[in-house]
């Protein structure tokens, strides 16, 4: 008999595991991107953006990383069994819901390391995104009928998150951006080429490259596309999310309350609540056959 009863169906099991291989990656890149000095002296442990954990001009979460690595792995072992079971045992919605939002907070947390530490720029959590995304599509819509619908719906999601980010990019410009666009504040090498000619020709990029991609989600086998949904989606958000932490100077909260929020989003287009429509010609989000 088992001690814990899984309330939200297949699908949240299989996606527990995406959660926690997310969670993980995060922590281990957290570790192995400390100076050396921290293994000796914890009070020099580092965060992803490379600055301090005191710095003041940014606040983040430690997660008793300044205790010594001992305490952190420890912290960080019963935060991975809290968050395990927190998603087995929640209600369906709420359990999916968790489970994007810690998804989607430690996406964040990864690539600060990859594209900071690690020096891979915005390659590394472009690249992490679409393997982030292959995992998530695999394991949330084993069928194509699934994928379909979800396809549809997510596509519009993706288009907020680019929209948004592109947005917030044009925001953060300092003020002599607009006169001299040399002065740009962009670290994409292939958005700086068209922010080079000014907002004009950064808002012509984004006029073919937001709807561009639109397009060819919805062409595209529905697997594949799905992937490139979730991958763009990733992809809109960390960059949003990049100009809450560095140019807004926000914190991990803004990005941690933005994730939640997009969760949320996904959740109420991708996993309905009405379990009658699981079980439609369209079926795959949940087993019909448990109905």
């Amino acid at each position: 008999m088992r001690m814990i009863k899984v309330t939200g169906g297949q699908i949240v099991r299989r996606l527990r595991w995406v959660m926690i291989g997310a969670m993980l990656f995060s922590m281990i890149n957290t570790l192995l991107g400390q100076p050396e000095s921290y293994w000796l002296h914890p009070e020099r442990a580092m965060r992803g953006d490379g600055l301090s954990i005191y710095d003041k001009t940014n606040h983040t979460f430690s997660f008793f990383l300044d205790h010594g690595w001992q305490a952190y792995l420890a912290a960080s072992l019963v935060y991975l069994l809290a968050a395990f079971l927190a998603v087995s045992i929640l209600p369906r919605s709420a359990a999916f819901l968790s489970i994007f939002s810690f998804v989607l907070g430690h996406y964040f947390g990864a690539s600060n390391w990859l594209a900071v530490r690690w020096h891979l720029g915005v390659q590394g959590p472009a690249l992490y995104s679409f393997v982030l995304s292959g995992v998530l599509v695999l394991a949330a819509f084993p069928a194509p009928e699934s994928a379909d619908l979800a396809v549809k719906r997510l596509r519009w999601v993706m288009l907020g998150a680019m929209v948004f980010d592109f947005a917030n990019t044009l925001l953060g410009q300092p003020g002599s951006f607009w006169h001299h666009p040399e002065t740009m504040n962009e670290s994409n090498q292939l958005v700086r080429l068209f922010m080079a000619h000014g907002w004009v020709g950064y808002c012509l990029f984004d006029l073919f490259y937001i709807p561009g991609t639109f397009l060819l989600v919805s062409f595209l086998p529905r697997k594949i596309a799905l992937v490139c949904v979730f991958a763009f989606t990733l992809l809109g958000f960390i960059g949003a999310s990049n100009w809450f932490f560095y140019r807004w100077r926000l914190g991990m909260e803004a990005p941690v309350f933005y994730g939640i929020l997009l969760s949320g989003i996904i959740v109420l287009l991708a996993f309905p609540r009405n379990r009658a429509a699981n079980s439609a010609p369209s079926m795959g989000f949940d087993e019909a056959s448990k109905l």
